[in-house]
C-alpha cells in the first residue's frame, strides 16, 4: 500500500558536451517539514561516458497523463 505520492526524476550528467542520462530517483511530492524541492538536491554520481564523478541535473519524467 503506497504511503505517499512520489515523482520520478531522471538524472542527467552536467559536464560539458555529455548530457547523458545516468539514472532515476523517486522523491516525495510534498515535503513540508523539510522545505526542499527537487532543485535543492545536490547529487553526484559516476558517469561512465565522462569516466568521472559529476553532479547531476534532475528533470521530471512523465509516465502517464
Amino acid at each position: 500500500m503506497p504511503r505517499g505520492k512520489r515523482n520520478v526524476y531522471a538524472m542527467f550528467c552536467t559536464s560539458e558536451g555529455c548530457n547523458r542520462r545516468v539514472g532515476t530517483v523517486r522523491l516525495l511530492k510534498h515535503q513540508p517539514a523539510k522545505n526542499r524541492s527537487f532543485k535543492d538536491y545536490d547529487l553526484s554520481k559516476f558517469c561512465s561516458n565522462c569516466n568521472a564523478r559529476t553532479t547531476m541535473k534532475l528533470k521530471e519524467e512523465k509516465h502517464s497523463s
